[in-house]
């Protein structure tokens, strides 16, 4: 994967690398227009001292800011004096902000909750609840752990927007990728207005994460994510500036492999991720973790499934930002939410192209979340996971297909 004009530059500040400074300085992230206009209507809300709760509902594709947008919203409320909490859906994205902005400080680890931990908040117990990836929300914050009597029939939305007087939503619709997620815009707006609250919407246009203002729409085009669908089209990022987003076929995991070895040798972060197409196996202390992806004769391991370092290596929540994680392959679970310089994107068996459209198998996904769900849900879950994929890389991406159809497809799409 040459570059285009120069060297690949050393690894840039992640979000995670800048959280703990945005929550005590102002302008760690350089914020777009679309964003600025967020901010000073959440500073309205918070500024009315009136009895009307304000919900401000922001949708954004990845890449648009959305975390940066959350983070810099929660310092400055902290800062101003008010309660803010900040609220996920996600383990590894929750994980990463407690162990990164959260760094030596229970208090401040606290600022960054689950939604079903965030929806305990006593009612008006905050001015400011910011709620990160609202696309993850599901029907009630009750889980198998939940002791029958702290169960409740209210609905997860309903107890987050009760809980802060200004509650902010961002979203991804198409970053729903599991069964039980629907914080869509239109559900969350009407259990807003049923809260009595006022509802802002605004959309994030502006493109923060990948060196081109056209990739994930290509990436959208590519798996037929739109409405109605398109066929592909070939990637020319023609026209942009020398800090074009880079894209290459491998022909197989190992010159994938390859390829990104000669980023990491100047300086860049890079990640392997796949599609959950092999088993997962559980870690085993004291031993190697198993090498449970087999593609001819290359094997390798996932990332440590569980909340548990293995042997120095990292647990999957902190696989996407403890150097010690490159050795292994993420999946959707480790890597939503995350970004790195450069990405190898395995496409596994359950995602084939033929003749002409798109078929998902659902026997070749070993994800145990998808289980009993219809062949329509599952293709478009497993669609929606490899744009995730796909979309975590902010200079370049190296993708493979285990299939020798597809990865031609990849190829006539793709020249260098």
């Amino acid at each position: 994967m040459p570059t285009t004009g120069s060297s690949a530059r050393s690894a840039a500040p992640t979000l995670f690398d800048l959280a703990a400074r945005a929550l005590t300085h102002a302008d760690v992230f350089a914020l777009a227009d679309d964003q600025r206009a967020v901010l000073d209507h959440v500073r309205q809300g918070l500024a009315d001292q009136g009895d009307t709760r304000a919900v401000v509902m922001v949708a954004g594709a990845a890449g648009t800011g959305k975390s940066a947008l959350a983070l810099t919203l929660l310092g400055e409320a902290l800062r101003a004096g008010y309660r803010a909490r900040h609220a996920t859906g996600s383990q590894a994205f929750t994980t990463a902000l407690r162990k990164t902005a959260g760094h030596g400080s229970r208090a401040t680890q606290k600022l960054f909750q689950y939604f079903g931990t965030a929806s305990d908040t006593e009612p008006d117990g905050l001015d400011l609840l910011v709620c990160d990836d609202a696309h993850q929300l599901r029907a009630t914050s009750n889980t198998r752990y939940t002791p029958a009597s702290r169960r409740s029939d209210r609905t997860q939305a309903a107890q987050l927007l009760e809980a802060a007087r200004v509650v902010v939503f961002l979203l991804d619709e198409d970053q729903a990728i599991r069964p039980g997620q629907i914080g869509c815009r239109d559900y969350l707006a009407a259990a807003a207005r049923a809260s009595g609250a006022t509802v802002h919407c605004a959309d994030l246009t502006s493109q923060h994460r990948h060196h081109s203002a056209h990739y994930d729409s290509w990436i959208r085009r590519l798996l037929a994510l739109d409405d109605p669908p398109c066929p592909p089209t070939s990637w020319n990022p023609g026209g942009e500036s020398a800090r074009r987003f880079e894209l290459r076929v491998a022909d197989s995991p190992g010159e994938l492999e390859q390829l990104l070895r000669a980023k990491t040798e100047v300086g860049a972060s890079t990640r392997i991720t796949a599609g959950l197409c092999w088993p997962w196996s559980d870690p085993r202390p004291g031993n190697p973790l198993a090498k449970d992806i087999v593609i001819g004769d290359w094997r390798r391991p996932w990332s440590v499934k569980g909340q548990r370092a293995v042997n120095g290596l990292p647990p999957s929540s902190l696989w996407a930002i403890d150097p010690a994680g490159a050795g292994q392959i993420g999946n959707v679970y480790s890597a939503q939410g995350f970004e790195y310089d450069y990405g190898g994107v395995i496409l596994g068996p359950d995602l084939l192209w033929r003749d002409d459209r798109w078929v998902t198998d659902p026997t070749a996904n070993s994800d145990d979340a998808l289980d009993g769900a219809t062949a329509a849900d599952v293709d478009r879950w497993v669609r929606r996971t490899y744009r995730v994929l796909l979309t975590r890389a902010t200079a370049g991406t190296v993708l493979y297909s285990a299939d020798a159809e597809t990865r031609a497809l990849l190829h006539d799409l793709i020249t260098e």
